[in-house]
């Protein structure tokens, strides 16, 4: 009896033992991270653990005050838009549907088809409604790069080639303050931007759920050479052109956001930016816009029509120019390792670019798919969101057999 105990005891220990030592790892990874950064923090990433499309009610937020003179498309639904069949790749199967249908299988919430100025296809599906609020995840990039167009152009900066440093003091006389806004607006700068880190340590998730981005910002002034002035996409960009927007025009992001885009489009419905915590009411600038849809396809109609939108100027055209459009052919080399390889796309200011029709297409792309398309050369602007990439392998694909058939 006596040796079938001693055995047991050994079994119990033999299990419990790497569990007990896990656990203690697990603990001592917690205390470092709590001391690193914060509570806060360390408790996001346990208990939502990656970003959704629903985190506009997690987030605090900062209200994108409605249109006194809200804007209404004219709608001239095209009926043989629901039955166009759309030929896609999932994986490696070739698949077809309807378009109706096909929205409801690729878990989108909506999409909306604008051509000559007029809605002509208008979905909303998946438990989604035309009310629903919907988050744009980096498509806040692309308003990111309008927003720091605006600010030049109304003085407040005076140009995107200054160095950082003028703006950000804390940068002044450091390495890092040499980079220029332009560099941020590319993602080109030498700026230390490392997703591969495990667990919570990587910049993918500390510039998402941080609760100082601000500080989180400013501390981290890691310069590296390995990217060798080629894109490499960095969610610290944004975040210091969020700073510079603040200390430069003297209001929070949102609020000249909603001075200089959402009323002047006449968005009906108010919208709100996400922020980084409470006390730091930061907004996050790489990611956290959340609308309803019909209203921020109006920003696409403006781009579309080079800052113009209903008779008023919103933003001037050679900005425009100078920040959606990229060199044709691109230079494959300059996106090799990055999500960019092979796919024809370029990335200027915060917006990508590729060839359609003899012009170029411009769009602004967030995670899961989330895309608004602007293609001049149908006239026409499409908005999707979607709750994830409803396992689509090429949207762009998808966007420009769209604005073909509208």
């Amino acid at each position: 009896m006596a040796k079938k105990l001693t055995k047991t005891k050994k079994i119990i220990i033999a299990v419990v033992t790497p569990i007990a030592a896990l656990l203690t790892a697990f603990m001592i990874l917690c205390f470092v991270t709590m001391g690193m950064y914060s509570p806060t923090y360390l408790g996001r990433v346990l208990t939502r653990w990656d970003s959704r499309v629903t985190d506009y009610k997690f987030f605090p937020e900062r209200i994108i005050e409605k249109s006194e003179s809200p804007y209404v498309y004219e709608k001239e639904i095209n009926s043989n838009l629901s039955g166009f069949t759309v030929n896609y790749k999932s994986g490696k199967k070739n698949k077809s549907y309807a378009l109706s249908s096909f929205v409801e299988k690729t878990d989108t919430t909506s999409l909306i088809i604008v051509k000559d100025d007029k809605i002509v296809y208008e979905q909303y599906a998946n438990g989604y409604t035309e009310n629903s609020v919907n988050t744009s995840f980096s498509m806040a990039k692309s308003v990111v790069s309008l927003l720091v167009g605006k600010a030049v152009e109304e003085g407040y900066i005076k140009s995107v080639t200054q160095p950082i440093s003028d703006y950000i003091k804390e940068f002044e006389n450091k390495p890092i303050g040499e980079v220029t806004i332009e560099d941020l607006l590319l993602m080109r700068s030498p700026i230390k931007y490392d997703e591969e880190k495990p667990l919570w340590f990587g910049d993918d998730t500390l510039t998402y759920f941080y609760d100082d981005l601000r500080e989180l910002a400013l501390n981290h002034t890691s310069l590296t050479d390995e990217y060798g002035g080629r894109f490499h996409y960095n969610n610290y960009h944004p975040l210091l052109l969020g700073i510079i927007l603040e200390k430069s025009t003297g209001v929070s992001v949102s609020k000249y956001f909603e001075r200089t885009i959402w009323q002047p489009i006449g968005c009906g419905a108010d919208a709100s930016w996400s922020l980084d915590g409470k006390k730091s009411a930061f907004e996050k600038m790489e990611s956290g816009i959340n609308f309803r849809a019909a209203d921020f396809i109006k920003i696409g109609s403006m781009v579309l029509h080079g800052g113009l939108w209903n008779g008023t100027r919103i933003i001037g055209e050679d900005w425009l120019n100078t920040s959606t459009v990229c060199n044709f052919p691109i230079n494959a080399e300059e996106y090799s390792g990055t999500f960019l390889e092979g796919k024809n796309v370029g990335y200027r200011y915060m917006w990508y670019s590729t060839p359609n029709g003899g012009k170029l297409d411009i769009f602004a792309w967030g995670k899961s798919d989330q895309l608004l398309y602007i293609c001049p050369s149908q006239n026409a602007v499409i908005l999707r969101t979607g709750k994830s990439d409803g396992k689509v392998n090429n949207w762009v694909e998808v966007m420009q057999a769209l604005c073909a058939a509208a």
